[in-house]
């Protein structure tokens, strides 16, 4: 009997958790953390609630709760309220991401996070606390048998439009006027987390988000420029540095404005000491200050974090829209401009708050008051009495 010789064959261990693949990798549509999640649970058909309570939250030191098998009230305060984090830069996306890709064996998850761009982007005002999302991209892809998700960069707060709709992205359920969290115990995707209304429906209400042609390109370039950093993540050989960040401001200021930072600040309508402390690496630039400086000077965000800025050509300084000329300091307010524009706007419909319509104009709301009590109340009101009507409790 002839000797037989046996191959040693390495079999991979079969995953934990089902390996699904994360959705558009190395696009600016690049689907989120959360909305892999979520996908995650209903695969497994299961609330997501408990998807995280049995496989992610044990294996949390601080979720662990007095007594074996139970969670902390910690986790249930961060499951609701904090979850927008778990898309962002920090630990709080990191523990649930590392957990994850170790379960499903998918090394590419913290793709769909902002993890590789910690060390340039500063947490404040990046993300959202609560989802915003295109009807319209909800509506196509159900009609058209794609699988429902969240793009990561809707999460990202700077972004206020859909770009391939040209249309405002939607902040609250047109059913029961509320706030929707990123996760939820029963989230599912494209749909309110509270009163399960299918959000592709709200397209009748959808309202252009632009004033003006000014305030369109505005728009337009954010959304651009935050997508093509997200589609470049992947493609990262190493993680951006805050030096290479200084470097890149620095030729900026040498290029717009001789080197003279406060002159620089005032082309920017920045505070006077911001240029100052990020071309000396004291202080990171703020996305979406970031984006005012990228936008005048009509360069690309990336080449910013990865100091590629290259100005061949003569600078002309492209006029920002009045939303971005806030910070401005000593702005005179025109009382007689925002009283039309609120006269205009007041019987809106669905009718916006006094906070959209002061972001539309580019005042804060306080100053709106200050100047016009009378009509801020009647907007406010107005809205409020909106809101209240629409409210459907569930059955």
């Amino acid at each position: 009997m002839p000797d037989l010789q046996f191959i040693k064959v390495n079999v991979p261990q079969p995953s934990h958790l089902y390996p699904l693949q994360p959705l558009l990798l190395g696009t600016a549509f690049t689907e989120s953390f959360t909305s892999y999640v979520t996908r995650l649970a209903a695969i497994h058909q299961v609330p997501t609630g408990i998807l995280l309570a049995q496989e992610l939250a044990p294996k949390i030191n601080r979720y662990k709760g007095p007594k074996p098998d139970s969670l902390s009230q910690l986790f249930f305060h961060i499951f609701f309220n904090l979850t927008g984090a778990w898309n962002g830069t920090g630990t709080m996306a990191l523990e649930p991401l590392l957990i994850l890709q170790e379960l499903t064996q998918q090394p590419t998850l913290k793709y769909l996070t902002l993890i590789s761009w910690k060390n340039v982007l500063p947490t404040r005002n990046l993300l959202r606390q609560y989802k915003a999302w295109c009807p319209l991209c909800y509506s196509e892809w159900s009609n058209n048998g794609i699988p429902l998700y969240e793009p990561l960069i809707w999460s990202i707060s700077v972004v206020k439009i859909c770009h391939i709709h040209d249309s405002s992205l939607m902040t609250y359920c047109p059913n029961c006027s509320k706030n929707i969290f990123f996760l939820a115990w029963n989230t599912r995707n494209g749909f309110c987390c509270r009163c399960h209304y299918w959000l592709g429906t709200a397209c009748s209400i959808l309202e252009s988000p632009f004033l003006n042609t000014q305030d369109k390109q505005w728009h337009h370039f954010v959304a651009k420029q935050v997508g093509e950093l997200i589609a470049k993540t992947p493609y990262l050989i190493e993680p951006p540095l805050p030096e290479s960040v200084a470097k890149a401001i620095d030729k900026c200021i040498n290029i717009a404005t001789n080197g003279n930072a406060s002159a620089f600040a005032q082309q920017m309508y920045l505070s006077q000491t911001v240029p100052r402390d990020w071309r000396i690496g004291k202080a990171l630039p703020q996305i979406n200050k970031l984006l005012r400086v990228c936008y005048r000077l009509s360069i690309s965000l990336i080449d910013i974090y990865l100091d590629n800025v290259d100005f061949r050509n003569s600078i002309v300084l492209k006029d920002l829209p009045l939303c971005e000329q806030y910070f401005k300091t000593n702005r005179p307010f025109n009382v007689d401009k925002v009283r039309e524009f609120l006269e205009q706007h007041k019987e809106s419909t669905p009718p916006q708050s006094l906070k959209q319509l002061a972001f539309k104009i580019g005042y804060d709301p306080a100053d709106l008051y200050r100047h016009l009590p009378d009509l801020c109340r009647q907007i406010s009101a107005r809205y409020k009495l909106h809101n209240k009507s629409n409210f459907k409790p569930r059955v």
